[in-house]
């Protein structure tokens, strides 16, 4: 099973494998810097990065990386984005995937402001989007204990054949940017190409796994 999929411009990748070589690589930058405000906020920042890692190996996420964008207004936004590839069941239509996939997911508790079943390319893609709330990360120069809106944003795109599906998981702390990143999505949403059997796909693409 392999994906195929254009990552936008603006994102840098974070290692998905040796996760803790990757954390110590990124310590010795910090302490080239010296003593100041950079040096005094790494144990923060690695310490939240090396949740983020932690998660993305449970997702069996294909790609993740951080991003740095500009807003509509000129405002600088940075987001997460997560790309990952699942076998999902037995071979059938894959707009069925898609129903059963939603049913667990609202079934198991999960609350969207919007879903929206889109046909994309010619392929059929799951579009859900949330506001969630989360504690914020201990780092430097922030209040402890004081919750964090974050703004989700998904798309789910199934394999031809519905056995698999692709998840495209985009996240920013700037809530009320976050909408505007629909367009972005589903252009990633139309460039993804699933191939479920042993040879792997010839389709042109920044990430092919």
């Amino acid at each position: 099973m392999s994906l195929a999929i254009d990552i936008p411009d603006g994102y840098i990748g974070l290692p998905r494998d040796d996760i803790d070589r990757a954390i110590t690589r990124t310590e010795a930058t910090f302490a080239q810097v010296g003593p100041g405000p950079v040096s005094s906020a790494a144990p923060g920042v690695l310490q939240a990065l090396r949740v983020l890692l932690a998660r993305i190996t449970r997702l069996n996420a294909a790609y993740c990386g951080l991003g740095r964008h500009s807003a509509s207004d000129g405002q600088l936004i940075s987001s997460n984005l997560i790309v990952s590839l699942n076998e999902y069941g037995e071979r059938r239509n894959p707009r069925l995937t898609l129903a059963e996939l939603l049913t667990r997911r609202c079934g198991g508790g999960e609350t969207f402001k919007n879903i929206e079943l889109v046909e994309v390319s010619g392929k059929p893609v799951l579009m859900l989007d949330r506001v969630r709330t989360l504690p914020t990360p201990d780092l430097p120069g922030r209040t402890p204990d004081l919750d964090q809106q974050i703004y989700q944003l998904e798309a789910v795109v199934p394999s031809s054949d519905g056995s698999a599906i692709a998840v495209i998981e985009f996240s920013t702390t700037f809530v009320e940017y976050g909408e505007e990143f629909l367009p972005m999505i589903i252009a990633m949403a139309s460039s993804v190409h699933i191939t479920t059997s042993a040879p792997r796909s010839d389709t042109p693409s920044s990430l092919d796994l």
